[in-house]
């Protein structure tokens, strides 16, 4: 056969054509040596018309066709053979499909499979009867050549009076058969894919269909094509008929497919029709192919979901226990976790401080080294906290670091404990300037003090490099320091001396936090050398002081060199900015005033707060809330009041005072109040120690007054906790107060605070107004006695008078929200800034 691409309109066209071209009245002579297969007349092929994207492969030329519809008692002579039409057909087999070698048209050649034997000479003198083939494959008759495609599906193509087999390479795994359109007879099934008989046979024709149908039935499923020879050859059908089973079974061997004999043949039309569709319904249906994949098309917005492979099957999505999952489930981490409060802001973050509760505390600042990482810590931030290692901490324990540092020219020995806590890593510098200094951590001579805290700032700047808390360190990428008071100032000095400088940590910031100016870190300019800071850095440190001329102050070179500083209210910060405020760095505050930033401190509701403080667990109290604070006040009170050795009154008012014991926060105020105080039906309870002079002075007014007055001399935590929930007022005459935290511990527990408005206490408390009835306590403008004295004597008249105004107070005190939530959010704003700040 030939191969030709033509469209089925051109295919038509080429058939009709056919037709009017003149016959040859004479048969051509065999070529010996071949099969014994009709010669074909040579005769110039039709032009080819357009084609289209069908590909059709066919091994018989459009002159065959004509030969063998021609006048069959032509002479044979006049026909000659196309010789080389076998090669032909070869070398299109060869372009189409590389992976298959054909066969030369007379069986020759490596695909030929196994050797055929040669069919018995035709009879000249004898009709030739056209032998029915199966879809390429002689019934009767020799292989002439073998092309594999891939398994077909038969469709119809109705042509006038025509019978080739065509397959199409743009249809995936279709074959086209082109059929006579000659209206079928009642009975017979055209649906199927193969067509009624023609009527150009002699003999046996019903032999021959019964065999078709056999090898039908006996072909295994096909995996591809066959082509076998034409079933025009001439004579000895029945012999035909066997040797065509002998090439289905060889056939069989190769997996090819074997079809029902076409329907190009005239006689018993009608038997033939009906062994057709016999054929059909006994054939193996062919596999189904899937319908074309659905071309893929860019999804308009990227899905996490699909990316990840995150998909639920139908199943699980209609079943209804997964809604019992739901609460962990992918969508409800989505909507309901949306990852860290801090979102693209989250940092690495140092808090460095000389305490921290509850290890070692003196002041507010031991709280907010202890509070402000954890919360910082619940935003996301990994957050580390470095202090002194004072004493045995049971919690924290060796890492096995050993470093070297040079303070004020001695090498000391440093070692790393670490505890992790709450989210946090408390690591803790031992060294022994540290040791032995637990009740007294600012103790000693202030050569003593300065070295303590010059070793602790060279250890604290390289700590991200060298504890690996949870087996990673901090590293110092994306990385800010908190430094906290004068103790610290000299690490924002220290990083940029000796590590910005000269290209290192060029993504760690430092921000300087002012909770009290009035310690400054003060020394002669001729210590300056224990530092071991480069010498032009001593323009930093020099300050004139009016009375004590000029001066090194670490406080100072701090606030010039950190990146940020935070002041711990914003009434603080408006008087560090005053001369009487400032305490000599007024006007660094004010040229660097654009970097200072308002912050009012928080308390931990976890340590602080009446619901579960531990403290209140044991020796009669009790914990309450807002709805139990009747009950719960009264109970704390008489608890306190056992346990002290005061009288038991529930109608006395209880006043405390909780506070270090020096000038700044008033005590000598309460002392020169003490005459009024006591000449009261009140009772006071004092807790605090610092200045021996203040403390002698408590333990004096304990004895002269031991009905009313009881003075601790020294810092407890669980007093502090049992005071702050047995009193009814708080007083706090601060001559200054940067923040003050002892306020809103009061207010959290029900207790109303009596505050000098300075700093954080004029921030927090709001005064009382009666014909408002708004307001938080009661507030006095100047650090005298008198004013305290007011100030006391309406809080008592309320007390005493007004219980629903006073009820009021504490509702209002114990709604507030002074939660170091709020302040964190606010800090890690100043570490934005201060992370984009070159």
């Amino acid at each position: 056969m030939l191969s030709a691409v033509a469209s089925p309109a051109s295919f038509l066209a080429l058939a009709s054509a056919s037709r009017r071209q003149p016959r040859v009245s004479t048969a051509p002579p065999l070529h010996a040596g071949a099969n014994r297969c009709l010669a074909l007349h040579h005769w110039p092929p039709p032009q080819r018309t357009a084609r289209d994207g069908a590909v059709v492969r066919a091994e018989a030329g459009a002159a065959g066709k004509k030969d063998a519809r021609g006048d069959d008692a032509a002479p044979a002579a006049a026909r000659q053979p196309r010789l080389r039409r076998g090669g032909a057909a070869g070398k299109v087999a060869k372009r189409r499909d590389p992976a298959v070698r054909p066969v030369d048209r007379y069986g020759s050649g490596d695909a030929a499979g196994t050797a055929h034997q040669s069919p018995p000479t035709p009879r000249q003198d004898a009709p030739q009867p056209r032998v029915p083939i199966l879809n390429g494959v002689l019934v009767s008759g020799e292989d002439k050549s073998i092309v594999t495609a891939p398994p077909t599906k038969i469709v119809k193509v109705p042509t006038p009076d025509s019978g080739a087999i065509l397959t199409a390479r743009n249809k995936a795994a279709e074959s086209i058969v082109l059929v006579k359109k000659t209206p079928p007879p009642s009975g017979s099934n055209f649906a199927s894919s193969v067509s009624a008989p023609r009527s150009n046979t002699a003999s046996n024709v019903e032999l021959v269909e019964k065999k078709g149908a056999e090898i039908a039935k006996e072909a295994p499923k096909p995996k591809s094509s066959v082509s076998a020879p034409r079933s025009d050859i001439v004579g000895h059908v029945e012999p035909a008929e066997k040797k065509g089973a002998d090439i289905v079974k060889e056939a069989s061997k190769l997996k090819t497919p074997v079809t029902a004999p076409r329907s190009d043949t005239v006689n018993n039309l009608e038997p033939a029709e009906k062994k057709g569709a016999d054929i059909v319904k006994e054939a193996p249906k062919p596999k189904t192919l899937p319908p074309p994949a659905a071309p893929t098309v860019q999804e308009a917005a990227w899905d996490f979901k699909k990316y990840i492979g995150f998909e639920e099957s139908a199943e699980v999505k209609d079943n209804g226990l997964a809604a019992a999952d739901g609460a962990g489930s992918f969508e409800d981490h989505q909507n309901n976790h949306s990852g860290p409060l801090a979102g693209e802001n989250v940092m690495n973050v140092i808090v460095v401080a000389a305490e921290c509760s509850p290890w070692c505390k003196t002041g507010g600042l031991g709280d907010v080294a202890g509070a402000l990482p954890k919360a910082l810590a619940r935003r996301g931030h990994r957050v580390m906290v470095v202090v002194p290692r004072y004493g045995d901490y049971q919690e924290a324990y060796d890492l096995g670091i050993r470093k070297y540092y040079k303070a004020a020219g001695q090498d000391l020995e440093v070692n790393y404990f670490h505890a992790y806590i709450d989210g946090v890593d408390f690591v803790f510098i031992d060294a022994p300037l540290f040791r032995h200094r637990q009740g007294d951590i600012y103790g000693g001579s202030r050569q003593e003090i300065m070295k303590r805290m010059i070793l602790f700032c060279k250890a604290a700047v390289e700590v991200p490099w060298h504890v690996p808390c949870g087996g990673v360190p901090y590293g110092d990428g994306n990385l800010v320091f908190i430094a906290n008071d004068w103790h610290t100032a000299l690490l924002p000095v220290y990083l940029k001396a000796y590590y910005r400088d000269h290209g290192l940590m060029q993504y760690t910031r430092s921000v300087l936090v002012i909770h009290n100016i009035a310690h400054q870190g003060r020394g002669p300019v001729d210590e300056f050398p224990f530092t071991d800071l480069p010498e032009h850095y001593l323009e930093h440190f020099k300050l004139y002081d009016p009375v004590g001329g000029e001066h090194a102050n670490y406080f100072a070179a701090g606030l010039k060199m950190a990146d940020q500083v935070v002041a711990v209210s914003r009434g603080y910060l408006w008087e560090l900015k005053t001369v009487e405020g400032g305490w000599g760095l007024h006007d660094i505050i004010r040229q660097n005033d654009w970097k200072i930033n308002g912050i009012v401190n928080g308390i931990d509701n976890k340590e602080w707060n009446p619901e579960v403080d531990v403290h209140l667990q044991s020796d009669g109290y009790t914990n309450y809330s807002l709805r139990t604070l009747d009950a719960g006040k009264r109970q704390c009170k008489a608890s306190l009041q056992r346990e002290l050795g005061l009288q038991v009154r529930d109608d006395v008012p209880l006043i405390g005072f909780i506070g270090r014991l020096d000038g700044q926060k008033g005590v000598e105020i309460i002392g020169d109040a003490m005459p009024w105080i006591v000449s009261q039906d009140v009772q006071l309870v004092m807790l605090g120690t610092g200045r021996s002079d203040l403390e002698q002075m408590l333990q004096h007014f304990e004895w002269q007054h031991k009905d009313k007055v009881r003075g601790w001399v020294g810092f407890s935590v669980p007093m502090a906790h049992r005071i702050t929930a047995g009193v009814d007022v708080l007083v706090m005459p601060s001559r200054f107060e940067p923040c003050g935290l002892n306020q809103l511990y009061a207010m959290a527990y029900g207790t109303v605070p009596v505050v000098h408005a300075v700093g954080g206490l004029r921030d927090t408390v709001s005064p009382f107004d009666p014909f408002g009835d708004s307001g938080l306590g009661w507030t006095f403008d100047r650090a005298e006695a008198h004013k305290l004295i007011e100030a006391l004597g309406h809080c008592l008249d309320t007390y005493r008078n007004y219980r629903e105004s006073w009820r009021g107070l504490q509702q209002r005190g114990m709604s507030q929200d002074f939660s170091w939530d709020h302040a964190a959010q606010l800090y890690e704003d100043v570490l934005v800034k201060a992370k984009y700040q070159w």
